[in-house]
């Protein structure tokens, strides 16, 4: 069994990846693919180069569907782990990986625990609206149906054959939606007991423009994932406004109420 690790990162050094050095020290881990969204200049090839890490450039930022399409096409594993940047790792991770390939465990895409301070981020339950968070990591093992994010997924690269990133969304709501797809490709989605990753996640923003334009993606990426039926379109618009007045509010400013 071999893992292939793929990270996307934008504006940020290659060095700055929370889980590279745990990576590229794993024995089950042969190779690290980096893919390269960012709009600045940087060193980041040259770091690979040095590092020993494929890396991708993806001319700019074409978004994370996009990134991980083209670096899933690199990945030579068995079974393809993806990150975000700021997910540390321990070495506990790669060996339930491991012990997962080497079981005779029915699955295809496995979900571990991540946790934002006390806060259980993934796996979370997932009703094709609303993503639910666990109140407790206890009570992960013996649900159905689980969803999560990106970072800490593990995927048999055969997986891939039968369903990829939607390159209609830019950054929001990717998870689900692969994971969603995969539910309906006859994919099995498991959880991965036993490491526990962090993550630093907020959706706060101290500057009023950044979270004006973060808006603005979440909106188009919202509008992507519940087309397809009025009762996801109605939802859709009903949790803009909400989330629109929310953000009005705090920064008090009505641009956030008119942003398309």
């Amino acid at each position: 069994m071999s893992i292939s690790v793929l990270v996307v990162v934008y504006n940020q050094s290659l060095d700055d990846i929370a889980c590279l050095d745990a990576a590229l020290d794993a024995p089950q881990v042969s190779q690290v693919v980096v893919c390269d969204n960012s709009t600045i200049a940087n060193d980041n090839e040259a770091r690979a180069a040095e590092r020993g890490v494929t890396f991708v450039s993806m001319g700019g930022n074409k978004g994370l569907p996009v990134a991980y399409n083209a670096g899933v096409e690199r990945c030579r594993g068995d079974v393809v782990c993806v990150f975000d940047d700021d997910t540390a790792v321990g070495a506990d991770y790669f060996e339930a990986v491991e012990a997962l390939w080497e079981s005779d465990g029915a699955w295809d895409i496995a979900l571990p625990l991540v946790m934002a301070g006390e806060d259980v981020l993934s796996p979370s339950t997932f009703d094709g609206l609303r993503s639910r968070p666990f109140s407790d990591a206890g009570e992960i093992a013996g649900a159905r149906d689980i969803s999560g994010i990106n970072s800490g997924m593990v995927v048999r690269r055969a997986a891939y054959s039968k369903v990829r990133y939607c390159e209609d969304l830019f950054l929001d709501l990717v998870d689900h939606r692969f994971l969603q797809d995969a539910k309906e490709s006859g994919l099995r989605v498991v959880y991965l007991e036993g490491p526990v990753l962090r993550q630093s996640y907020s959706l706060e923003s101290d500057d009023a423009d950044a979270a004006l334009a973060r808006l603005r993606i979440f909106s188009r990426d919202a509008r992507a994932f519940y087309s397809g039926s009025l009762a996801r379109v109605v939802y859709c618009r009903a949790m803009l406004l909400a989330r629109r007045a929310k953000l009005a509010v705090r920064y008090r400013s009505p641009r956030f109420l008119w942003s398309s």
